[in-house]
């Protein structure tokens, strides 16, 4: 579909389009967790799409020290929470547990997304307590 081609987000050729009595299913492999959802957000904004699986997958493994630093730099640039009360373990197929505790519900937000912009991230166990 030419609206993915048209999204910078997306990379070129990583998504497969089917379509079926107007629902859509998307298939490939990508390495960000935001193009994965850029993708499915691009189609539900066509006009007659009744629905939409997605079935993208991200490619890599997780390497839990790259998660932990990306975490560790996000809180450190928004300066809300400290980052050593994080710990972050990493299981298989892209999961990832998340373990610590925060001050309040935007310091939770901020370790969430750090670690979800990791490559290879696919799922999390979110087990922060805010205190």
């Amino acid at each position: 579909m030419q609206i993915l081609a048209w999204d910078t987000s997306v990379p070129k050729n990583a998504v497969r389009v089917k379509v079926q009595h107007g629902w859509v299913t998307l298939e490939g492999e990508v390495i960000w967790q935001y193009q994965r959802q850029a993708a499915e957000a691009a189609i539900r904004k066509l006009t007659g799409v009744l629905g939409v699986s997605n079935n993208i997958t991200l490619k890599s493994t997780v390497q839990v020290p790259d998660v932990q630093r990306r975490i560790e730099s996000a809180l450190k640039r928004r300066a809300e929470v400290e980052a050593h009360n994080i710990t972050i373990s990493a299981g298989g197929n892209g999961a990832i547990t998340l373990q610590g505790k925060v001050d309040n519900w935007d310091e939770r937000r901020a370790v969430e997304h750090a670690a979800w912009s990791a490559p290879g991230v696919r799922s999390e166990e979110d087990r922060i307590t805010i205190g």
